[in-house]
């Protein structure tokens, strides 16, 4: 069989024909349109057409017709494929001669099953007319007609329930609305949750719902419920997160009436959730702003009440005016002022409470020239009060304009400088005198000077700038308390005056005072020095006392020793100063030698302090020996200072000046850590180590000291024993009972103590049986003379002696001599330090001494020796 497929699509024609190339015995031919079909049939007759209507060019109907007009071909079984869309389409294939429809989508067996009908009937049946179709043309429309009705009726069906899904929707969506109106009316969380919850159980499938918010912390709180049980445990809840802007704001928990809410229902949801997330960082925003509305106008409140305080009690004159000239704003200072109650005064125009009292109608004038004034103006001057007197007040006027330039306000504030006055000339007196004496002070000493000088080279005379000091005044005020040295200033102070004449007299210092006199030759300065000596210099009375003050004048003179004030000044201070160390004439006249002394010791005060940081000081170490059996048992520390210019400064200059300033501390600290560093350095060299002994001032040995020393030998890493520190007697004897308490804990670490320079100070045996020490140095001013001297010897064997029976060692310092040596280890000295051994030494230097283990030669000491006598 034979059968010509007519469809304009690929897909379906391939399909089709698959389908009925199955069938064994028939063979399937495609065609694309109806053109293309009336050419197969030309080309070989097929014995049947299964065609579909809508195609492009020649469509099924046409081709069907077409073919049944032709005599040839009109017994031809053409099947079309149709819809059923309308009755229109069914009239128009019968028109068309149509054989059969196939409805689509057809059901594949049965479309095999109809088409070997057909095939059945035109091979049994005549070639007019298949036996399916002979005029059954009601059959066909009667079946095509239940078909449309069923699917009318289907159709309807669908209807109805698309009808009552629109009708919830629009119920729903009704119902949204009208959550949108109301959630844009709610004001505050809670009022949002209560609408919307209002809203949302209205809708179809849903039995409770709960809104909760989302705190900034993360913590949910809830907002509002409805038909929710006390207990959700077991609950299927439907929890949608409430978004803002992408952020959760809250949690909308909704319990379903069913097992399942549908997905349009869902969808519902899903828009509730995003208008109450919206609704409630809204409401969120408004409780926020409201809050700041309420804080900023407390504030506000707060800073108005303040600013009205503070303008009600300032001292300053606050008055605001309109720029009509009325005042509407007079503080209590202006109420003291001018003699107006602010009651009295608000309302009135300003020229009227505020008269100047040498023009009456300036404040008038302000007010009528108000745009050409500038911002800030000033008028000062005397002004009337209600009660007549005048105020010396200063008022400064101010436009306060708004944001257009228009003036809103003028602001007057005002400073009664009344009681000012007095003030001022007080302070004017104080600038220039002295409150004590009443004479001239330094600044305007300075102004006479300014003056003397033009009158000095006027006339050729010499101007002499004496500075007059008292020397005893310190003791006094010690003694006899502060009363009694104001009241001995004042005496001297009358007494300078009486004899200047005209000589300028003024107090330079708490205990000084300057003299400006001008005289024909230098040499009658030394005669008015004398006169003022002699006057200051009489005794003073105080409570029955007679008190001596003993004045000494320094005297720098105009133009030999100086064109200016300060240069003259310096003059005087270093004149002073040398007659302050005169035993006899209590006066000296500058000599630019006075100031070298000061200027050298400047200079070396100012290269100390930078010695450290430039690696200057250095440590040399002195050998200490054993006399028994020669061997080195310990060195001493002593700082070197190799200045850049200088070379090696003498300890003698710069440990005293070091003590003077303070630097002593800074540098006492290095001697220490640098002597600890060295002997960490010298023990991982594998030499042999003894002790090192560092001298300490009066000034390090305080309570800081037992700190300090345990600090140094932790950041070394050497034992405390190979630490020995050095105390002169002087210092340990300061405070005996401190003195003891702190060489105990420095014992209790382990280190070694030593009293330095024994013998030169006061000792106090009692103290000193106390004190934790292991040795006694024996000073070398007693080891310098102690072959010529018997005093010397004495005392050498009495302190050697002393030291034994305390259970001490003694190391003599100082020993550059033989017989030095010898005499001392005769009388039982143990130990010496000298040159007779050893200079100090740089550490490399000591250390190859100690690889070496250089011995003393003891054949010295075997010498017998002569005592002096």
């Amino acid at each position: 069989m034979d059968i010509l497929v007519v469809e304009d699509s690929p897909t379906q024609a391939q399909h089709l024909a698959r389908l009925l190339a199955s069938e064994p015995g028939w063979h399937v031919r495609i065609a694309g349109d109806g053109a293309s079909a009336l050419a197969e049939v030309a080309r070989q007759r097929p014995h049947l057409i299964i065609s579909d209507i809508a195609m492009p060019g020649m469509d099924g109907f046409t081709l069907c017709r077409t073919l049944k007009d032709d005599p040839v071909h009109a017994s031809l079984p053409v099947v079309l494929l149709t819809r059923l869309a309308s009755l229109n389409d069914i009239v128009q294939a019968l028109e068309s001669g149509a054989d059969s429809f196939v409805r689509k989508p057809y059901d594949g067996i049965q479309l095999r099953e109809r088409l070997q009908r057909i095939l059945q009937a035109c091979a049994l049946g005549t070639s007019d007319r298949p036996l399916e179709f002979m005029a059954a043309e009601r059959r066909q429309i009667y079946d095509l007609l239940v078909a449309t009705h069923a699917q009318a009726l289907r159709m309807n069906a669908e209807l109805a329930d698309q009808r009552c899904v629109l009708e919830r929707s629009c119920r729903s969506l009704a119902i949204l609305h009208g959550m949108a109106a109301a959630l844009n009316e709610a004001v505050g969380e809670q009022a949002v949750a209560e609408a919307a919850l209002a809203h949302l159980l209205a809708l179809p499938g849903l039995a409770g719902a709960a809104v909760c918010a989302l705190g900034p912390d993360g913590i949910q709180r809830s907002l509002a419920a409805r038909g929710m049980p006390a207990a959700s445990t077991g609950l299927q809840l439907l929890r949608l997160p409430l978004l803002a802007q992408q952020r959760e704001v809250g949690v909308l928990e909704l319990l379903p009436a069913g097992p399942v809410l549908g997905e349009s229902e869902r969808s519902l949801l899903d828009s509730a959730a995003t208008q109450l997330g919206s609704a409630l960082e809204r409401a969120g925003l408004y409780a926020c702003m409201e809050a700041l509305v309420v804080e900023r106008t407390a504030a506000l409140r707060s800073e108005r009440n303040r600013l009205s305080a503070v303008v009600d009690t300032a001292g300053a004159l606050v008055l605001l005016a309109a720029p009509s000239g009325h005042i509407v704003m007079f503080n209590r200072a202006c109420e003291e002022a001018l003699g107006w109650k602010a009651a009295e005064a608000i309302g009135q125009p300003c020229w009227e409470v505020v008269r100047r009292v040498d023009d009456e109608l300036a404040v008038r004038h302000v007010f009528q020239n108000l745009e050409g004034m500038p911002r800030t103006a000033r008028m000062q001057g005397e002004w009337h009060t209600r009660k007549g007197g005048p105020r010396s007040i200063i008022w400064t006027q101010t436009l306060l304009r708004r944001d257009d330039g228009s003036i809103e306000y003028v602001l007057g504030t005002g400073i009664d400088a009344t009681e000012l006055r007095g003030a001022e000339e007080r302070l004017r007196y104080i600038s220039n005198f002295d409150t004590l004496t009443g004479l001239p002070n330094r600044l305007l000493l300075r102004d006479r000077l300014r003056q003397m000088k033009v009158q000095a080279q006027g006339e050729g005379q010499v101007l002499g700038f004496m500075l007059l000091g008292l020397g005893r005044m310190a003791l006094i005020r010690e003694a006899l308390g502060p009363a009694a040295e104001q009241a001995l200033v004042q005496e001297a102070a009358a007494r300078l005056r009486a004899i200047a004449g005209a000589d300028a007299v003024g107090r330079f210092s708490d205990g000084s005072f300057a003299v400006l006199a001008m005289r024909p030759v230098a040499e009658d300065l030394a005669v008015a020095a004398r006169r003022l000596l002699a006057a200051v210099g009489k005794p003073y009375a105080w409570e029955s006392e007679e008190l001596h003050l003993d004045p000494a004048l320094g005297i720098a003179v105009f133009p030999n020793d100086g064109l200016h004030y300060d240069v003259m000044v310096q003059g005087a201070e270093a004149a002073l100063r040398q007659s302050l160390e005169s035993v006899g004439q209590r006066y000296a006249f500058y000599r630019p030698e006075l100031n070298q002394g000061a200027n050298d010791r400047f200079k070396l005060e100012s290269a100390l302090r930078r010695a450290i940081e430039r690696e200057e000081l250095v440590l040399h170490y002195q050998p200490q020996v054993d006399l028994a059996s020669g061997a080195i048992v310990g060195a001493e520390a002593l700082l070197r200072w190799r200045h850049p210019e200088r070379g090696l400064v003498p300890p003698g200059v710069f440990i005293p000046l070091a003590e003077e300033t303070g630097l002593i501390m800074t540098m006492g600290d290095w001697v220490l850590r640098t002597a600890c560093s060295q002997q960490r350095k010298w023990r991982d060299a594998g030499l042999p180590l003894v002790p090192v002994s560092v001298n300490l001032s009066a000034h390090q040995f305080d309570d800081q000291i037992v700190g300090t020393v345990g600090r140094v030998l932790e950041e070394s890493g050497i034992e405390a024993e190979l630490l020995e520190l050095e105390l002169t007697e002087s210092a340990s004897m300061a405070d005996a009972d401190k003195s003891v308490a702190l060489l105990a804990q420095l014992k209790s670490m382990g280190v070694k103590l030593s009293i330095d320079d024994f013998g030169t100070g006061f000792s106090n045996l009692n103290y000193l049986k106390r004190f934790p020490v292991d040795k006694l140095k024996l000073d070398q001013s007693f080891v310098a003379d102690i072959l010529g001297s018997g005093d010397d010897l004495a005392i050498a064997r009495a302190v050697i002696a002393m030291a034994h029976g305390l259970r001490l060692t003694v190391v003599a310092e100082g020993v550059e001599e033989a017989g030095q040596l010898a005499l001392l280890a005769e009388h039982g000295c143990d130990a010496m330090q000298g040159y007779y051994f050893s200079k100090p030494l740089p550490a490399e230097d000591f250390g190859k001494m100690l690889r070496d283990g250089v011995m003393l030669d003891r054949a010295p000491l075997r010498e017998p020796q002569t005592a002096p006598a």
